[in-house]
């Protein structure tokens, strides 16, 4: 993810505080930032090119595989 989607998620919870809370809104912004980018890598996520990879990889392990199976019963 990119650093601009994290800050306009700090910037959305910041809106919410008080106007109280308006001088420690970068602080609050920062650990934002912080604590959804270790949720994220956590949750061990992989990048849509990965997945798109992976089902070309097995498009092709199938068509090998049933090319295999026709010579087998041939």
């Amino acid at each position: 993810m990119d650093n601009d989607k994290f800050k306009k998620w700090g910037e959305g919870f910041s809106s919410m505080l008080p106007k109280s809370a308006l001088e420690v809104k970068v602080d609050i912004q920062k650990n934002l930032r912080v604590l959804v980018k270790e949720a994220i890598q956590k949750m061990d996520l992989v990048e849509k090119s990965e997945v798109e990879a992976l089902k070309a990889e097995i498009k092709h392990l199938k068509s090998t595989l049933d090319d295999i199976r026709s010579k087998v019963e041939k």
